[in-house]
């Protein structure tokens, strides 16, 4: 039996039959090892790495589109031009969010809770989704008075700055995330405190039209901001369930 060629060279290992390692190569060539290097790769560090950098991709996209539409206020950008400008901004974003999603289906491990990434990542899609909306309602509104917007934009843009700087490290567990965390949710919350001091400001006046049009538009800001407080709150759950 030692010397059949179904049993290793010093009698009794297994090893494949020859016309079973043929047949194996032939038809499926480097597949079994392909598979093998996938599936170590899902519990590494690279699969964590591709969806931190997904996320802050994403967030990239978030302050490119607020940049937007501050130069749309600004009077930067005319209509035609800030509403492609933004699509294309915002076609970027589901591309972004797509490839997490796929990401996620083939990873194991991840850096923090999967059901959380996947919320994140649709809070912030949400938000760039508003940011669009919103240039399709300045425009249809004929909005006047651009001041009170650019000040609650001010504030979304640094807080979606600070959320990057949360975002970068949640593959990095005790690496001061929550510290940073509480601030992100800090600015991110100032957006409505500057919302509902516009809002105040604006209703001192006499009520027009154009009060009201500006209205509107401030909500709608405010309901861009609440989307990353949610996706803020989500990570600070994650951070709960693994102990910071």
């Amino acid at each position: 039996m030692a010397g059949h060629p179904a049993f290793g060279r010093w009698g009794g290992g297994h090893r494949w039959p020859d016309c079973e390692v043929g047949l194996v190569s032939h038809r499926h060539p480097g597949s079994l090892w392909q598979r093998f290097v996938h599936f170590f790769q899902s519990f590494g560090p690279r699969a964590s790495k591709e969806l931190v950098a997904n996320l802050l991709s994403h967030l990239d996209a978030d302050a490119q589109g607020v940049g937007l539409v501050i130069s749309m206020l600004q009077g930067g950008l005319d209509r035609d031009a800030s509403l492609a400008e933004m699509s294309k901004v915002e076609h970027a974003g589901d591309q972004l969010r797509t490839e997490l999603v796929d990401t996620l289906a083939k990873t194991l491990v991840t850096p923090i809770d999967r059901e959380d990434l996947y919320r994140f990542s649709r809070a912030i899609d949400d938000l760039l989704d508003e940011l669009r909306d919103f240039v399709r309602e300045w425009w249809l509104l004929q909005g006047a008075n651009s001041q009170p917007l650019l000040h609650v934009l001010s504030d979304l843009a640094a807080a979606i700055d600070s959320a990057k700087v949360v975002v970068a490290t949640i593959g990095e567990p005790k690496s001061g995330g929550a510290t940073q965390l509480v601030e992100a949710l800090r600015l991110a919350n100032r957006v409505r405190c500057t919302h509902e001091d516009e809002i105040t400001a604006l209703f001192q006046g006499e009520v027009t039209m154009e009060l009201l049009r500006e209205r509107e538009l401030l909500h709608r800001l405010d309901s861009i901001g609440m989307h990353l407080v949610q996706g803020l709150n989500t990570i600070a759950d994650s951070f709960v369930k693994r102990g910071e």
